[in-house]
């Protein structure tokens, strides 16, 4: 007697060939994707960074968004009804809440203020629906590498937009709402950096014209992490650099103590 809910119906097997005939088409239609989104030499970059990642190799594509072209009195159409302001150490506390992941995470937001990093954000009806975080100083980038941008750039990290609210241009709004008060500050850029095997934020800052500006590769040796960067990531855009030691200052008191 058969279970009843089963019909005897056979339910064929996929073979080890058709596994790897479709997975060649999906890389197939990601290559012509990024051809003709990004062109030839960054769909070859794209390809050795998707590499280098089994080999503990990291490629950095280091992008910039001027201010020259910030018009104050700008509106944009889409953001009627939106908020963009820096958030106060409360809001970060009410709004970064999970203990999980990146986004919205407690942890990671307390290091980012502890380091006096700085949060923009976008918010609709008491609701963060955009946030990205700004470093003035150095911030962590891998293991014990810090980056820097020097004044008048400002460096740009860990952008987020709300999963229920994306499709709207958040993104690009966030990024000119925060171009136009830094810039009242003095800044003229804003620096920042995406995974070079990571398509979708490369392909969205090409649409937003932000140029590249450099690239850095980094990679694990048997004595730390080690890096290569184009000249115009040394010259200030975007330095890498080893983490400098936090004083020990316990020991410090303990010595000045034993020396008095």
């Amino acid at each position: 007697m058969h279970h009843p809910f089963h019909h005897g119906t056979r339910v064929p097997r996929t073979s080890g060939g058709q596994r790897n005939g479709s997975r060649l088409r999906n890389i197939a239609s990601t290559v012509r994707h990024a051809l003709m989104r990004l062109g030839w030499a960054r769909t070859l970059l794209w390809s050795f960074a998707s590499v280098g990642r089994r080999f503990s190799t990291h490629v950095f594509v280091v992008t910039s968004h001027p201010f020259d072209d910030v018009e104050t009195d700008y509106i944009n159409p889409n953001a009627e009804g939106l908020e963009g302001r820096l958030l106060t150490c409360d809001e970060v506390l009410q709004f970064f809440t999970q203990s999980e992941g990146f986004s919205y995470s407690r942890s990671f937001a307390l290091e980012a203020l502890s380091r006096d990093d700085r949060c923009f954000g976008i918010l609709e009806g008491g609701r963060l629906l955009w946030y990205c975080w700004y470093a003035r100083e150095a911030a962590p980038v891998l293991d014990d590498v810090d980056v820097v941008s020097d004044f008048p750039n400002l460096y740009a990290y860990n952008a987020h937009t709300d999963a229920d609210h994306r499709g709207r241009g958040l993104h690009r709004i966030g990024v000119e709402l925060s171009a136009r008060f830094f810039a009242s500050e003095g800044y003229r850029a804003i620096t920042a950096y995406m995974e070079g095997f990571n398509l979708a934020p490369q392909i969205a800052a090409q649409r937003m014209g932000e140029p590249v500006v450099g690239f850095v590769a980094l990679y694990r040796a048997t004595d730390g992490v080690r890096w290569f960067a184009t000249r115009a990531c040394r010259d200030g855009a975007f330095r890498l650099q080893r983490r400098r030691a936090k004083p020990d200052l316990r020991g410090a008191a303990n010595e000045d103590r034993r020396a008095s």
